[in-house]
């Protein structure tokens, strides 16, 4: 892919849908095309992260693991955003991605995306105004659940009772 179609296929991803032709180009042209085979695993759950992946081609499954199950999986594609949080901050992987079929991602490492938070503090604000929302809303989320389990309860809520409990109320 050339770099023009890289810059394309950025401006598709709503996370960057702050960034300006020049702030993607700097991203775009400091990232990496990767290809994986089908059913080659791109990360592990736990793995350190130091980047996130848009895929340009194909599909991975997303499944997060807990006590040798896999509790929940998801199916992403072209345009989606894998790994945002490792963009910002040193963290591990929360869930393994896996190639469906063969995939193509550009991978943005964190020092690439800091080198263009650095260059445009404005930029930076923006992305750090819409995290801390976020956070905010995942914060009400919580102290919701945590509500109408009464301060006292002892009943503990699976993952998948949680997030059917949000979003029913939500």
């Amino acid at each position: 892919m050339s770099l023009t179609s890289d810059i394309d296929l950025l401006k598709q991803v709503s996370f960057f849908n702050d960034f300006d032709n020049d702030q993607l180009r700097l991203l775009a042209f400091g990232a990496e095309m990767r290809a994986y085979r089908a059913k080659q695993v791109i990360f592990r759950q736990g793995d350190l992260a130091d980047s996130g992946f848009v895929i340009t081609e194909g599909q991975v499954r997303m499944t997060i693991s807990a006590n040798g199950f896999d509790v929940q999986s998801q199916i992403l594609g072209a345009g989606s955003l894998i790994g945002e949080m490792a963009l910002m901050a040193e963290t591990r992987r929360s869930a393994m991605a896996t190639a469906i079929e063969d995939v193509r991602v550009i991978q943005i490492r964190r020092v690439t995306f800091r080198r263009v938070m650095d260059e445009y503090p404005d930029l930076a604000a923006i992305i750090h105004d819409r995290i801390a929302g976020r956070l905010a809303g995942l914060v009400g989320d919580l102290e919701l659940v945590r509500s109408k389990l009464g301060n006292d309860s002892e009943e503990v809520m699976s993952l998948e009772e949680v997030e059917s409990f949000v979003q029913r109320d939500h």
